[in-house]
């Protein structure tokens, strides 16, 4: 069994997963539009270039994703991305919080990892810790 997360978007998933790949998650590696579809009589001419069905893969990440004028809104659940390297975690979650609102800033919590979460600027929630060896942790952080 696997688990993938799967993503729905109101128009906007192409520009998601650009912004997605512009931040290091991973790449576009399938990406099919509502044109030629049933969806495309379905959905109008305005979805005809929208995204059906799509999937964006990274070292330790698989996410699908489309669009649709009934999807619903994210909530409920956040993509947890777990690293072992405190600053590459801390740049991924400038890059995919940047334009978004942050709900819990990145830095050392009490537990002793350093995690943060947020929803970015297109809805998707996620939460980014970094579970560092004692010798990777930067002193005074």
């Amino acid at each position: 069994m696997q688990v993938t997360p799967y993503l729905y978007f109101k128009g906007n998933c192409e520009s998601a997963l650009r912004f997605y790949e512009a931040c290091g998650l991973g790449r576009i590696t399938e990406l099919r539009r509502i044109e030629g579809s049933p969806l495309e009589t379905r959905d109008g001419a305005a979805w005809r270039d929208k995204v059906m069905h799509s999937v964006l893969e990274g070292p330790g990440l698989r996410l699908c994703a489309s669009d649709g004028p009934d999807s619903e809104p994210m909530k409920g659940c956040a993509i947890f991305i777990e690293l072992d390297n405190v600053a590459a975690a801390a740049t991924l979650f400038d890059a995919l919080s940047d334009g978004g609102r942050v709900t819990v800033p990145y830095k050392l919590q009490f537990w002793g990892d350093h995690y943060g979460n947020f929803t970015d600027k297109f809805g998707v929630q996620w939460a980014i810790a970094a579970h560092p060896t004692s010798a990777a942790v930067p002193a005074g952080d």
